[in-house]
């Protein structure tokens, strides 16, 4: 199976190239696609000029337009081959994951590297962010169901047939669209796995996800608010698709 790996990118000049040899070492006959929402640190600058002589390497840099969701979808749009691989950009996700995750999706339509799934783990530094995710996690496992234990895992690997019934939609502030984005894919009747990883901390700037504890503490009452919504869909017989 052929395989596009999209990297959403916002300042990560310091680690992208880096990432983007490892990614290119590891799954060798994958492209990779950095998904640049126009940096001030001119990251799509580094791409471009690291990589210029390679055609598995691509960058789409996105003027006027910013945010996690929608910079995923347009990647997945642009995407080559059978299977999308989504991950975060800043090297808490190991590149040698992903050939288990393209793999997985060989019997399934989606496959999500997983820190709850048995032999997984949060290694990153911040307490507070691990207990948070376990929490909200278990919040999720809790009101919807389903095979799902990493619901904002956002290290992804999806057929582009999975990807085609079940659009990741850009509405969502951050990682609660792989909430509902897994939530859809198991209620349109797909295939969803669970693989294993051990998420580390980022190698270098500032979580997006949580640099202040005011922002941190919206993002994750967003998550539960759409965990929520989700659920609630469900009990008066909507589609949440």
């Amino acid at each position: 199976m052929t395989a596009t790996i999209i990297l959403p990118t916002y300042n990560e000049r310091a680690v992208i190239v880096g990432l983007v040899g490892e990614i290119l070492q590891s799954v060798r006959d994958a492209g990779v696609l950095v998904v640049d929402d126009d940096s001030p640190d001119r990251t799509w600058e580094a791409v471009g000029e690291a990589f210029a002589g390679d055609g598995r390497a691509r960058v789409l840099r996105r003027i006027g337009r910013r945010g996690l969701p929608s910079a995923l979808a347009e990647g997945a749009a642009a995407a080559e081959g059978d299977v999308v691989v989504w991950l975060d950009a800043d090297g808490s996700m190991p590149a040698e994951v992903i050939p288990r995750l393209i793999a997985a999706v060989a019997t399934a339509d989606v496959a999500v590297a997983s820190r709850y799934a048995p032999g997984g783990a949060d290694a990153r530094d911040s307490t507070l962010r691990i207990l948070a995710s376990r929490l909200i996690n278990g919040f999720a496992t809790l009101c919807l169901g389903g095979s799902v234990r990493d619901w904002t895992s956002g290290f992804v690997a999806a057929r582009r047939a999975a990807l085609a019934r079940v659009p990741i939609r850009t509405e969502f502030a951050y990682g609660d669209y792989c909430i509902d984005f897994l939530y859809r894919a198991e209620r349109a009747g797909l295939r969803v796995v669970e693989i294993p990883y051990v998420n580390v901390e980022r190698r270098a700037g500032e979580t997006k996800t949580s640099p202040h504890v005011g922002r941190f503490a919206r993002l994750g009452l967003r998550y539960v608010g759409t965990i929520l919504e989700l659920r609630w869909a469900t009990l008066r017989g909507r589609n949440p698709s």
